[in-house]
């Protein structure tokens, strides 16, 4: 495997990485470590998930990226006008999906700058108890409330409102349950409660409060102007992962040929690459679930309309890196690790709910600074161990050692 290769692939993903990172600090050192870690907890699958899962996604494909790379400069028929053409597909297909999220007319707490936010008060002035309820309540509030309401049960779904009337359906006598709404109420110990109406007015309330400061340049977040152009190269992150995984199904034999030193070393890179990343469909489905409980489920558009295809669209590439890994090895231990996979997506389908509710409470909106620590060191822990030699005859053991002399 080239020098030359490894150099490229490693300047690539250094830049991504840097661009992961950047974009979470940038946002804690605008809002302070309290009000960001809210935001970051809320938009974990930007925020979290990137400057840690994301990182051992790139330290696992580092291997497998390598590879191609030197396989189509070297071994392939007009390798080098293939890969360059599919490099730039790759490039153009993320900048027109960023632009594309980035045109949803709806806008993050976030991406408000943090003087704003502190000067926005609940409406009207003084509300907030039995007597004087509040139309909207302070954006800050808002949102600092879900965080504290997610941390105290796992998920909010019981919060969603219906607010849009059933034609089809003739609605009941029975008085209906009043629920506490994030957008409209103080959190306290007797919080005054909502009807759907009532809550439903207040979050388009909510929501075009903070679309309408969006507007303003001025009132625009630093972090929220860096997000809009760092966002193509999560993208790009996304869709060479795809591209990587469908060359290493069709490729196998390829791969095999050109580098059967490494090709150990490669799979288990594949896998851990894949645990990682299964993260980010749970986690945007955790975002989801705060979203609607927050602004309501009726404002759909931009990246909350397209996280279920991108769930199922991640199911297919962790089979396809599955068909990868398995494929050169006996038969009686393909068709087990099929199996396992159909059990384990049986399982995610029946209770796919109780799952992201469980990412809401520990890797969402309602995750601590315990939590996000955590995250933190086994990402960091699992970096050092992928790109390191050292690391990984510390860690893993002998025969890692044994398959790195023969390298």
């Amino acid at each position: 495997m080239s020098l030359g290769a490894r150099v490229f692939v490693f300047v690539v993903y250094f830049l991504l990485a840097l661009s992961f990172v950047a974009q979470t600090a940038l946002l804690f050192w605008e809002f302070g470590p309290e009000k960001a870690l809210i935001f970051a907890t809320f938009d974990s699958h930007l925020f979290l998930f990137f400057p840690t899962l994301g990182l051992v996604a790139l330290a696992a494909f580092y291997l497998p990226s390598c590879a191609f790379v030197d396989m189509y400069w070297r071994h392939v028929s007009f390798g080098r006008l293939r890969f360059l053409v599919g490099l730039i597909i790759v490039g153009a297909a993320a900048v027109y999906a960023a632009l594309g999220l980035s045109a949803n007319p709806h806008r993050s707490v976030w991406d408000i700058k943090p003087a704003t936010l502190m000067a926005d008060k609940s409406e009207p002035a003084g509300c907030g108890d039995a007597s004087k309820p509040c139309e909207r309540i302070a954006l800050i509030e808002g949102v600092t409330n879900l965080s504290e309401v997610s941390r105290r049960r796992i998920g909010v779904r019981e919060f969603y409102r219906s607010c849009q009337a059933e034609p089809l359906i003739e609605a009941g006598t029975a008085e209906e349950t009043k629920r506490f709404c994030f957008a409209s109420t103080p959190l306290s110990e007797a919080p005054r409660l909502s009807t759907d109406a009532e809550c439903c007015r207040a979050q388009q309330r909510f929501q075009s409060t903070i679309d309408r400061l969006y507007v303003d340049p001025t009132q625009q977040s630093i972090t929220g102007r860096i997000h809009k152009l760092l966002l193509p190269a999560k993208v790009f992150f996304l869709f060479l992962l795809l591209a990587i995984s469908v060359l290493l199904t069709l490729r196998h034999t390829g791969v095999k040929r050109h580098y059967p030193d490494r090709i150990s070393r490669i799979e288990v890179s594949v896998l851990v690459g894949a645990a990682a990343m299964i993260f980010f469909p749970l986690m945007s489905q955790a975002y989801v679930q705060s979203a609607d409980a927050l602004f309501g489920v009726q404002q759909k558009g931009g990246f909350r309309s397209i996280v279920t295809l991108m769930s199922f669209l991640f199911g297919a590439w962790a089979m396809l890196l599955l068909l990868f890994s398995f494929r050169q090895h006996d038969q009686d231990l393909e068709l087990a690790a099929k199996l396992a996979g159909v059990a384990a997506s049986t399982i995610a389908v029946f209770k796919y709910d109780l799952l992201v509710s469980i990412i809401v409470r520990y890797l969402g909106s309602g995750a601590d600074t315990l939590a996000v620590a955590v995250l933190i060191g086994l990402a960091l822990l699992a970096v050092v161990v992928l790109m390191s030699p050292f690391a990984r005859r510390v860690f893993v053991g002998s025969d890692v050692k044994a398959t790195e002399a023969t390298q």
